[in-house]
């Protein structure tokens, strides 16, 4: 199986939760450091952890890796990308070199390793595509159109790929976490005040984990999951759907 931006986050707690099971795990990230701490996490865990250093918007990169895969492990039966870079600004004064380099990343990168990977699952007529969206796809977040945007497309990109993939068998999601705890949100639910506020928000009341997103991941792709194709699923603790509770004069 492949994870891109596997060196942390929701991509690491991924790769560990398939780890247990003593799964190859392809572990991609920009940055070797992380990628190889990880790789060498899935084996302490289990599983077979496999390093690779890649740029996912550059598609003779992509195509290394999955040549190389193909060559370790006979490629790909589970692919889940949640590579991402963050740009936050205003849409006013963004630099159309950060916009772009975001969606690079985000969703180019995520249409080039579903083509380059999803060519095994199409041979071996099975498999599954997970796409790690946001609720940012479906609420804009102030100063980060550039991240709504691509998670939005990422989304669609995901059913579109489910339609055209099911006659082979192949499968495609996307899940759309909300709050959630990870390295990269860890400054702000490090102040009480902030997690407080925001556990407040959520109806379960509380900030959820990486690893509770990679245990629906890890159901979308597998058996169980197996007459679903094409959902967006929201692991936000209701979050989204509770925008009302919150408008004056409801009870």
């Amino acid at each position: 199986m492949v994870i891109t931006g596997a060196g942390g986050g929701i991509g690491r707690a991924s790769a560990l939760r398939y780890a247990s099971e003593g799964a190859a795990v392809a572990v991609l990230d920009s940055n070797p450091e992380t990628a190889h701490a990880v790789a060498a996490e899935v084996d302490a865990a289990g599983g077979r952890g496999l390093a690779f250093t890649t740029d996912v918007s550059d598609p003779e990169a992509v195509r290394s890796v999955g040549e190389d895969l193909r060559s370790a492990t006979g490629g790909a039966d589970v692919l889940i990308h949640a590579a991402i870079q963050r740009m936050p600004g205003h849409l006013e004064t963004l630099p159309v070199e950060s916009f772009d380099r975001l969606l690079a990343v985000g969703l180019r990168g995520g249409f080039l390793v579903a083509q380059e990977f999803g060519r095994d699952m199409i041979a071996k007529g099975a498999g599954s595509v997970v796409f790690v969206g946001s609720t940012a796809a479906h609420l804009p977040y102030p100063h980060t159109g550039a991240y709504s945007a691509c998670k939005a497309a990422l989304v669609m990109l995901a059913k579109s790929f489910a339609l055209e993939w099911a006659g082979y068998g192949v499968r495609s999601f996307s899940v759309s976490p909300g709050m959630i705890r990870t390295p990269m949100t860890e400054e702000l639910y490090s102040r009480p005040e902030i997690l407080a506020g925001r556990s407040k928000m959520a109806p379960l009341g509380r900030i959820g984990s990486a690893e509770e997103v990679a245990e629906i991941i890890h159901f979308l792709a597998s058996d169980a999951g197996a007459y679903l194709t094409g959902e967006d699923v929201l692991v936000d603790g209701g979050f989204v759907m509770s925008k009302f509770m919150h408008v004056p004069g409801r009870d």
